[in-house]
């Protein structure tokens, strides 16, 4: 979790342009975030998790962003 905020989510503000402490993830974080996954937990080399990516991330994304306002809540992000 400490990981996804600190290197690929973005914080919320509030109308008055403070932090709201609410974090989440757009589309290119997401993808970012997936991406290091799986070549560092899955170990999966550039060309494989490219390949990867391709299949599943679109399908992956739409099923998790329901409001469709292109942001996932950080704890909601598989």
């Amino acid at each position: 979790m400490r990981s996804l905020i600190n290197n690929y989510a973005i914080e919320l503000k509030d109308k008055d342009g403070r932090p709201t402490g609410n974090f989440y993830l757009d589309n290119g974080g997401a993808k970012d975030a997936c991406t290091e996954v799986l070549k560092n937990n899955s170990h999966l080399k550039d060309d494989k998790a490219s390949a990867f990516m391709t299949e599943h991330f679109a399908d992956t994304w739409e099923h998790f962003d329901v409001n469709k306002d292109g942001i996932v809540e950080v704890g909601r992000f598989p």
